[in-house]
């Protein structure tokens, strides 16, 4: 995939969402397992659920930390 700023069509429609400069070093999967998953062809992760509790708020609130490429995006409240 071509690296882009824009949001990537696999992510799970809400607040969150990763862009296409994700470059699949899964950081957000380890953070958010429930909330991240490859694609699949392993280029990229996207949002596969948005947070359902504020646990998982938390883990996806870590992952935007972690994200080397920075690519993890809070749309704000919905």
């Amino acid at each position: 995939m071509e690296p882009s700023g824009e949001r990537i069509r696999a992510n799970a429609w809400g607040r969150y969402y990763v862009t296409g400069e994700c470059n699949s070093c899964g950081l957000c999967a380890s953070c958010a397992p429930d909330n991240f998953g490859p694609s699949w062809d392993g280029t990229y992760y996207a949002v596969a659920a948005q947070p359902a509790n504020d646990n998982e708020e938390l883990a996806v609130r870590d992952a935007i930390d972690a994200c080397p490429q920075r690519c993890i995006k809070d749309d704000g409240d919905e």
